[in-house]
């Protein structure tokens, strides 16, 4: 399954991407992120609605979460694909370490995309 939120152009005007003097505002640089979790299945919609919870809290951009079960184990996989400033990156640390405290999370990491440039 696949779960994808896309910015749109109201998105991006009330975050305060405007501008009227013909003067465009300087773009922040996006660098692209992933975050990978691994839980056991018997808790993996409380673990999802956690994920979805702290992304609706803390990236204003698009996100991509896909969510796996393991074949032969009793385990979930969730990959969450992200891009975001160097600002909202403490909103990427908020999630790793809040997915970390959960006693049926059996691993989490998150890594920086070499290469894919947003």
């Amino acid at each position: 399954m696949r779960i994808t939120k896309l910015e749109t152009k109201l998105d991006t005007f009330f975050n305060g991407n405007y501008f009227f003097n013909n003067t465009p505002p300087v773009a922040l640089q996006r660098l692209p992120y992933k975050v990978i979790a691994s839980c056991r299945c018997d808790e993996a919609q409380h673990i999802e609605e956690l994920i979805l919870l702290q992304l609706q809290d803390g990236f204003d951009q698009g996100y991509e979460l896909e969510i796996k079960p393991r074949a032969h184990q009793q385990l979930v996989d969730y990959t969450i694909s992200l891009t975001c400033t160097t600002t909202e990156r403490a909103a990427l640390v908020r999630l790793v370490s809040r997915l970390g405290l959960e006693k049926s999370v059996r691993s989490v990491r998150w890594q920086s995309v070499p290469g894919a440039r947003s």
